[in-house]
């Protein structure tokens, strides 16, 4: 990611980037930064945003997310990869996907909306967190393989959902930000 002078081509994302998604606000006040960015130095945001820029917000049409609101229906639209801002939520009706693709998303949800959200999920012994997330991914994968290419999906932030050989796949956070990170 070194060479050149860098023209960066979404500063206002750029900015939500630096002021949201890696907000450090001191000793005091703790920093916001998801896992994946702990460790993050200042001085390597620029390659790693250069990365984003090029990888993936010149290289997809749409971002979203495979995740589950009360009473939404599963899908967001993010910024871009990772974002801990979400946009609105999407029905999978917005998309055209087929019926038994549309009924899978919505039992997830339905699933999900019948815990007790008063409850700590490390105390609710009563519902399957871990059949729940299972699903999620697999979900995702589904959404991913009847998007296509043109469209990043992911289900934990970051982790893309991609295609190999006709198959769904959820991907390492990509290498070059892991290991600026360690």
């Amino acid at each position: 990611m070194e060479g050149g002078s860098y023209k960066m081509r979404f500063p206002g994302l750029y900015g939500q980037w630096t002021g949201h998604d890696l907000a450090d606000h001191g000793p005091g006040l703790g920093s916001f930064r998801p896992e994946f960015y702990e460790g993050l130095r200042r001085e390597d945001e620029p390659a790693v945003w250069r990365l984003i820029e090029e990888k993936y917000l010149l290289g997809y049409g749409d971002f979203l997310r495979v995740e589950h609101e009360w009473t939404a229906e599963g899908l967001w639209r993010i910024p871009f990869p990772g974002s801990v801002k979400m946009g609105g939520f999407r029905s999978p009706v917005d998309y055209g996907m087929p019926a038994p693709l549309v009924a899978r998303i919505r039992a997830w949800q339905a699933n999900l909306d019948t815990r007790d959200p008063s409850e700590d999920p490390d105390d609710d012994e009563s519902f399957d967190y871990e059949a729940s997330d299972a699903e999620g991914l697999e979900v995702a994968k589904q959404v991913k393989l009847f998007l296509g290419d043109n469209h990043y999906v992911e289900y934990w932030p970051f982790r893309e959902i991609s295609i190999r050989g006709g198959e769904a796949v959820e991907l390492e956070v990509p290498k070059f930000i892991t290991d600026l990170t360690r």
